[in-house]
């Protein structure tokens, strides 16, 4: 993919079109060569009212129309998209207009931009003229092609520069590796603002595929409904999906249904997934694979239909970029990764990750096989510390929890007052006491196959799936281990009898 040949590639697919809600919330499908002028139009009136290559724009929106438009009316100018969280708070949103002097703050809520009149618009792309300020700054290196934030579970805003060509090379990589065509149809549901939802709107232009952007909370709605060829979710989602149309007789018939029945794959990653469930899925002639990267570099590796592993995240993309410490930790050396660096971030977290040789330290902890397939052990900084000084994973002790029939999500963690381990399990019905049993002796079992320092010591039972509205999950739907805390922080402490 090339960024200035995009337009001219996607005018190339007639029959491809674009779908999903406009600002009022009015359903819309059009397409893609009509988004194309209308982005084209407005890039031309935003340059009349001042707006130059290098400024930045501001958006604050959720998934909708008008996102697409001004983000690729930006990319005709040149100018940088800073795009913000959409729930990102007003005093939040204050400080970071006032450190950034962007041209222009789009939003749908104004009153998130307080005494801001003169620099910000209604995100409506009719407006004949925008308030754009001609003395902002302009960003000096010509590759920052936007900038976003990323929170994952460090509880602080992080600012990330993205690169034109790295997110060239990784959509390229895309295509080529999945057979991106124009027979596809892709819904997206995550947050555009994460960026990684946009690299999918750009890979389907390129290849002329059509797609449909919607909110996460109509996303079991819109599958049949849409009939896409791909998506991308996180293990929660597939885990509801299963739990509610993959069991029975008629489940094949039913899940391919629910999908719409034209699903070619599904990528699912951000978490750890049950084997058990990527085979369920592959029993019903359903291609479910698990793929891995992080924003400062993007996609590192990924299984695909014709070569997937169960329990993997799949083979580098290329190889010859993952190198790892003697720790293990994954080192990502690439010529072109997807984030320049840090613009806002706390601490020596800038140092810590974009090395003075180019390299970028993910905090991931992994190995390869003997095959070339990478395996996943799990996130440095989350290394549970237990009181005697032993160290392990949770992710890999969350891994085998939920081989446990009946377990749909599990989160391993230290309580606080008495350092025990103690696993956080949702099931189906936590008061059905024959279940409770079974689980008992299945955690029992496991337990046997543990040094002491890893053993379960307390279990917290729910049947509430950790979402983005209860705070358990992100905005990009990983799991918040410090929301999961303060969800069942009482129950994590109390004092109980343990199990070991």
């Amino acid at each position: 993919m090339n960024f200035d040949a995009l337009f001219e590639e996607a005018r190339r697919y007639p029959n491809a079109r674009v779908g999903g809600v406009d600002l009022h919330g009015t359903a819309c499908d059009v397409p893609t060569a009509q988004l194309l002028a209308q982005a084209h139009d407005l890039a031309g009136r935003l340059q009349e009212s001042g707006l130059r290559k290098g400024m930045q724009v501001g958006l604050q929106l959720s998934n909708c129309y008008e996102f697409l438009l001004w983000d690729l009316a930006c990319l005709c100018l040149g100018a940088v998209v800073h795009a913000l969280p959409e729930d990102l708070p007003a005093d939040k949103v204050a400080g970071i207009t006032k450190k950034h002097h962007a041209a222009l703050w789009v939003c749908q809520k104004e009153e998130n931009f307080p005494g801001m009149a003169q620099r910000v618009a209604a995100a409506d792309t009719q407006l004949a003229g925008f308030p754009v300020d001609t003395s902002a700054t302009v960003l000096a290196d010509a590759d920052v092609y936007s900038r976003v934030y990323s929170s994952g579970t460090s509880g602080y805003l992080k600012g990330l520069e993205i690169s034109r060509r790295g997110t060239e090379y990784l959509v390229t990589d895309f295509i080529r590796d999945f057979g991106l065509c124009d027979t596809d149809s892709h819904l997206i549901f995550l947050p555009l603002s994460n960026y990684q939802q946009r690299m999918s709107v750009y890979g389907c232009l390129w290849a002329g595929a059509s797609f449909k952007v919607i909110h996460h909370t109509t996303v079991f709605q819109e599958l049949g409904r849409y009939r896409p060829s791909f998506i991308v979710a996180p293990p929660t989602i597939y885990e509801n999906i299963y739990h509610l149309f993959g069991r029975g007789p008629d489940a094949h018939a039913t899940l391919s249904a629910f999908f719409g029945g034209k699903i070619r794959f599904m990528i699912t990653g951000m978490a750890p997934i049950r084997k058990e469930l990527l085979s369920a899925f592959a029993s019903h002639g359903l291609n479910l694979v698990e793929a891995y990267g992080v924003t400062e570099t993007g996609m590192i590796a990924w299984n695909t239909v014709a070569q997937q592993r169960i329990g993997s995240v799949g083979r580098p993309i290329h190889a010859e970029h993952v190198h790892f410490t003697a720790e293990s930790e994954i080192v990502i050396r690439r010529p072109y990764p997807l984030t320049k660096t840090y613009f806002d971030s706390a601490g020596d977290d800038r140092a810590a990750t974009f090395q003075a040789d180019g390299s970028i330290m993910t905090g991931d902890i992994g190995t390869l096989d003997a095959e070339g397939f990478l395996t996943l052990s799990g996130r440095k900084k989350e290394i549970i510390v237990t009181g005697g000084g032993a160290k392990f994973h949770p992710e890999e002790l969350e891994r085998a929890l939920l081989e446990i029939g009946g377990v749909k999500h599990a989160v391993v963690m230290l309580s606080q007052g008495d350092n025990r381990v103690v696993a956080l399990l949702v099931i189906q019905d936590p008061e059905d006491a024959d279940a409770l049993v079974r689980l008992d002796q299945a955690i029992a079992e496991l337990n046997d196959t543990l040094p002491s320092y890893q053993r379960i010591q307390r279990r917290v039972l729910s049947a509430t799936m950790p979402s983005i509205d209860n705070g358990m999950l992100t905005r990009n739907l990983k799991c918040d281990r410090r929301g999961v805390y303060r969800h069942f922080q009482a129950a994590i402490e109390e004092r109980q009898e343990s199990m070991v």
